[in-house]
């Protein structure tokens, strides 16, 4: 199956003219049968089979009829497992309707049944279209019934499904994040992860038959593959921010391999950071009865487990009844916006029932990278930044430069378990020093030291800095006070100072043998994969019992230092940068010669694609510098720095400065400029250990 993304950018956008001219033209809708029935309604269009589409519904009343209907009554969909259709693999609609007092209805999303989702040549669709579908029928419910004039408990929407069922249901949750009261998932599919989409070995059994090859009509865009993964964090605080409160209850198996359990705690330990309200209950082999629970692996849904797990939340009396507060997504009328690496979906609500498409973001192109109060238009014209609203576009144009330099940052499916490995351990005087293995993305593991001091805050949770070192074959090492210069052991000091500290190696340096040309082939440079690498060391912070995950920062010195501006321009929980002898804007950067920046570590395609030459780069330490706003940036440039010329470095800071005051926060950006040469002498450490400390503590 195809979303309404495109492999190719020209149609992506006709297939969108297209949907959206489908989804908004006028349709006859039936009616509501007068008892338990089935329907047909209209459907969004399928691009793998052009043309109408409809979607059969099997509708269940409280007493079988639509005179059962009371001011008391909700709506629930309960939906079917993937290969299944009606109301197979899921809680029974008729107990439904009777016990919790709702009209409960089955949905046939698209490819339901075996032919269509297990046997047909197209690839499965995941979750996309299916929750669209599912949203549509729970839409044309409430509307029917309002139509009618018949009463009805408009903020008792629920929605419920089991193995592909649940994956549906987490979906329609997150396309329509104000919609319902309470959803259940039970063992549904959490993520598109590669080795379902593309059917490799090692993992899942599913196949959802996708291709990698961007020629072929079944290709799998990084767009479409980071709507379908549940955990993504910054949809999930997109979420949060359009004020979604739904009681989320995940029911999933500890020995699940089908939908992997790791996916589930992935996506349920995201969730709770990022504050939604989701209740977990994990099935292990001590909690298997032989009535409710009969396998601690992977099981359809079931009305059993439904009740048993959330009949309390689901029920319309009780101290626990859930309600929906505040309007639903169908009568906001609003569009619902998640960004995507190269655009955006949108579901629409303009009709009342759901439109989704997929908005390409072509690259803007800006000649003059340092003026930072303008923003491209869709028509490619320059417009001011008079507001943090304008700035947050001109971000997502800054990112997309440093892309087409580095590469694209890969998917967020690509975030597979960490698989921390402790390999050793010891104590000294203020902390534990341990080092540590974890794996970024499928076949990588990168080494680190874990630094965690011993006298921990009130409530036992620190502070945490991501450190990153210079250029030096011990790597690692050096920050973490093992060897090498002195000045540079940060971790260490920062430790000592109460801080937890995650220090890894830069690929091909310590303990991280790399070849790019060979391990990184899918990256366009060191720079994009350490990026990666770095992201992921974060996520490693955010599990740790001793971190509190909304205080985390970074540090680097001269290769950590610009590393550290990269890996906080595509990472907003980093609320803190220290970047010492790190940068200087490429025109002041030995005069324009950018040849330093393009080993295989750093960016080959400014020569390869730009000709070594500043003043066709697709960005600057002017947009990086801004990019953070209005987060906390510290700077130690020396004036004596022979690799980053200081005069660059001021000129930088003066634009940046004019974002950050757009924000009321010009006091966040702190620049020393000391009499040294390339170093981070220990006046200026100490001064950013201050800074550190009232930014962070």
């Amino acid at each position: 199956m195809k979303s309404l993304s495109s492999s190719r950018c020209s149609l992506a956008i006709g297939l969108t003219a297209l949907l959206v001219n489908w989804g908004a033209v006028a349709v006859d809708w039936p009616g509501l049968p007068a008892k338990d029935a089935t329907a047909e309604l209209p459907a969004q269009a399928w691009p793998q089979r052009p043309g109408p589409r409809q979607v059969r519904v099997l509708v269940h009343y409280p007493g079988g009829t639509l005179a059962g209907v009371t001011a008391q009554t909700g709506i629930m969909l309960t939906l079917h497992n993937w290969g299944g259709s009606d109301c197979v693999g899921t809680a029974d609609p008729r107990v439904l309707a009777q016990r919790l007092n709702v009209v409960a209805v089955c949905v046939n999303y698209l490819q339901s049944g075996k032919a269509d989702s297990i046997d047909a040549p197209e690839p499965y669709d995941f979750g996309y279209l299916q929750a669209l579908d599912a949203l549509r029928a729970l839409w044309w419910v409430r509307d029917q019934l309002a139509t009618l004039g018949k009463p009805f408990a408009d903020d008792r929407l629920f929605c419920t499904g089991g193995s592909g069922g649940g994956n549906v249901t987490l979906m329609a949750n997150k396309l329509a994040p104000r919609t319902f009261a309470c959803v259940v998932d039970m063992c549904g599919m959490k993520k598109l992860s590669d080795d379902v989409a593309f059917n490799l070995p090692g993992g899942s059994s599913l196949n959802a038959r996708w291709s990698r090859d961007p020629r072929s009509r079944n290709y799998l865009t990084p767009d479409e593959q980071e709507l379908r993964f549940l955990g993504q964090p910054t949809h999930l605080a997109a979420m949060k921010r359009l004020g979604a409160t739904s009681k989320v209850v995940v029911i999933h198996g500890t020995e699940d391999a089908l939908c992997p359990f790791a996916d589930a705690v992935e996506m349920v330990e995201a969730m709770k950071r990022t504050g939604l309200d989701v209740e977990a209950k994990f099935i292990s082999k001590t909690d298997l009865d032989g009535k409710i629970h009969r396998t601690s692996g992977h099981f359809f849904g079931t009305t059993d487990i439904v009740m048993a797990a959330a009949e309390k939340y689901l029920r319309p009396d009780g101290t626990d009844a859930r309600r929906r507060t505040g309007p639903s997504d169908f009568a906001r009328r609003e569009a619902v916006r998640y960004r995507t690496p190269g655009g955006e979906f949108v579901i629409s609500y303009a009709s009342g029932f759901p439109v989704g498409h997929f908005d390409p973001s072509p690259p803007a192109a800006y000649q003059n990278h340092s003026n930072l109060l303008v923003v491209k238009d869709a028509n490619d014209n320059d417009r001011p930044v008079k507001s943090p609203a304008d700035w947050v576009e001109r971000v997502a144009h800054i990112r997309a430069g440093m892309q087409q330099a580095m590469g694209p940052l890969p998917e967020a499916a690509r975030r597979v378990p960490l698989d921390v490995e402790t390999v050793s351990e010891e104590r000294t005087d203020k902390y534990l020093r341990r080092k540590v293995r974890f794996t970024p993305e499928p076949g990588d593991r990168v080494t680190g030291w874990l630094l965690i001091p011993h006298a921990l805050p009130v409530g036992g949770k620190a502070p945490a800095m991501l450190c990153l070192h210079q250029t030096t074959s011990i790597g690692k090492n050096e920050p973490a006070g093992l060897g090498g210069l002195k000045p540079l052991h940060y971790a260490h000091e920062l430790a000592e100072r109460g801080y937890v500290c995650l220090v890894p190696d830069y690929p091909s340096f310590g303990e991280y043998p790399y070849d790019f040309k060979k391990q990184g082939a899918h990256y366009a440079s060191g720079s994009m994969k350490a990026i990666w690498n770095n992201l992921r060391a974060v996520d490693l912070l955010e599990t740790l019992p001793q971190v509190d995950a909304r205080r985390l920062g970074v540090i680097g010195h001269s290769l950590g230092g610009h590393n550290a501006l990269f890996t906080a321009v595509f990472d907003d929980r980093l609320k803190a940068v220290v970047s010492s002898c790190g940068f200087t804007p490429f025109h002041d950067y030995y005069g324009g010669k950018v040849a330093g920046w393009t080993s295989d570590r750093y960016m080959p395609r400014i020569r390869d694609v730009y000709g070594n030459n500043a003043d066709k780069l697709p960005f600057d330490f002017y947009e990086i510098l801004g990019a953070l706003a209005p987060r906390g940036c510290f700077s130690n440039s020396p004036i004596r720095d022979s690799n980053f010329e200081v005069g660059g470095v001021r000129k930088a800071f003066a634009k940046a400065t004019e974002v950050y005051a757009l924000f009321d926060a010009p006091d966040r950006l702190k620049l020393v400029t000391p009499d040294a040469p390339h170093d981070f002498p220990e006046p200026e450490r100490k001064a950013a250990y201050a800074w550190l400390d009232e930014v962070l503590k």
